[in-house]
């Protein structure tokens, strides 16, 4: 699984977090896309729960013994 799957995060979040992983701030993120610093915040901050999220999803299926097959 990987934070850049599909259907994890959506466009905007991938977006940031490619960003953010090139090294730019928050505020220059907001520039270059148009909208605010909280809505980058906030756009990164959900995009990191849900990838924590999906992290301890499988963790649990890998302790019951379920097999996990990605589609």
């Amino acid at each position: 699984m990987s934070w850049k799957d599909e259907k994890l995060l959506t466009r905007k979040e991938k977006e940031i977090l490619e960003l953010r992983k090139k090294g730019f701030k928050q505020i220059d993120i907001a520039f270059k896309l148009k909208i605010s610093q909280p809505a980058v915040s906030a756009f990164e901050s959900n995009a990191l729960k849900k990838i924590r999220n999906a992290k301890r999803i499988l963790e649990f299926v890998k302790e019951l013994g379920l097999e996990y097959e990605e589609e």
